[in-house]
């Protein structure tokens, strides 16, 4: 019997708003950005709920170790929160570990396309990628030891990335290199969740579409800027990119934009209508940055900047969700976001500490 959501939510819910809020007041953040070594920041995560980091780090002494055991510990965040769930919103959690299996798929094919194509030795950090089922049965030592693409796309055979996967071949990836085809597995995994959200209940699917938009438009806009104007990638290829939903997508203004010569493309334009303070963000990075770095340098400036605009827009929408009904899937999706945030702010911290930058640098480079 299927239970009604103020059942089905009530347990999970009253959970993960007490995680929240335990996260929230937690000085783990704060301690970590104070710790004079990484060897003091392995310090502060001893007594964590990220204590299994530490260890990997007294085990190993390999940051990438850590970030392996965040890794693992974040799989397991969505297994347990979905064994709490039932029915479709079970169903929906789970999904989400997909991103996580396509992010880890590309990972292991660049590791292929390092060894075998580009030939150079790089084998040897395959034993940085997940090996575990995740969403789908995925023969990963197959992958790892593949020595043709035939043999990745028959290790791939019975899995939901084959059709993507056949769709090339060895010579053509030699040639172009990887990124249509890491472009292709992105937007399926993105067709497969925004189905998914489908299939949720009529407020469920409101709430999760409201999120999941807003990640579309981030990464819709960086095509734009990215493809469209720096590397003035012809209208054909560049309108194959976009993720198909999402107000960026369906905007004339950059319909026109990709439909024009390379040459006549303007970002600032399109931005301007569709965020006008993120245009100004922009433009002024280019007058504080233009001519005292390099033309790549300046765009890596103006990318992060957009992404950091739409992190902005992307935490507004999960406060929203929190302050509203309480028996939605929101209360799960705000956590996991809030979970991978801290994840990925002690990410930043570890690295700047082993490169010896100072506490006030990697301030500014977490906010």
């Amino acid at each position: 019997m299927r239970q009604n959501p103020t059942s089905l939510y009530g347990f999970i819910n009253a959970k993960l708003r007490a995680r929240i809020g335990l996260m929230r007041e937690s000085h783990i953040i704060e301690d970590l950005l104070k710790a004079k070594s990484v060897v003091e920041a392995v310090a502060v995560l001893r007594d964590s709920a990220h204590s299994s980091v530490a260890t990997a780090y007294d085990r190993t002494g390999d940051l990438q170790q850590m970030e392996f055991a965040l890794l693992h510990n974040e799989v397991e965040m969505y297994q347990e929160v979905a064994k709490y769930l039932e029915g479709k919103p079970a169903d929906f959690v789970l999904n989400l570990l997909g991103k996580i299996e396509v992010d880890n798929l590309k990972n292991t094919i660049r590791l292929w396309y390092g060894s075998i194509i580009r030939r150079r030795p790089m084998r040897f950090r395959s034993e940085y990628l997940f090996k575990g089922k995740l969403l789908n049965a995925i023969d990963w030592a197959a992958l790892v030891n593949a020595i043709s693409w035939e043999e990745v796309c028959k290790a791939l055979a019975n899995t939901p990335y084959s059709e993507v996967v056949n769709a090339f071949n060895e010579q053509q990836l030699d040639t172009e290199g990887l990124f249509v085809l890491e472009n292709k597995l992105d937007l399926q995994w993105y067709e497969q969740m925004m189905a998914s959200t489908e299939r949720l209940s009529e407020q469920d699917k409101n709430v999760a579409q409201s999120i999941f938009l807003v990640d579309i438009d981030l990464k819709n806009l960086l095509i734009m800027v990215r493809y469209g104007w720096y590397h003035k990638m012809d209208s054909e290829k560049l309108e194959t990119l976009f993720l198909p939903w999402g107000k960026v997508y369906k905007n004339k203004r950059v319909l026109d934009f990709v439909r024009s010569s390379a040459g006549e493309r303007d970002p600032f334009a399109v931005i301007e209508h569709l965020y006008p303070g993120l245009n100004k963000a922009i433009r002024q990075v280019s007058e504080d940055k233009q001519g005292s770095v390099r033309q790549d340098e300046l765009m890596a400036l103006q990318n992060l900047r957009i992404e950091a605009y739409l992190h902005e827009r992307r935490k507004a929408v999960y406060g929203k969700v929190l302050a509203s009904d309480p028996f939605t899937i929101g209360v799960s999706l705000a956590y996991f976001f809030l979970y991978k945030e801290e994840d990925t702010m002690i990410k930043a911290i570890f690295n700047g500490k082993y490169y010896g930058y100072e506490e006030d640098y990697i301030r500014g480079v977490l906010a």
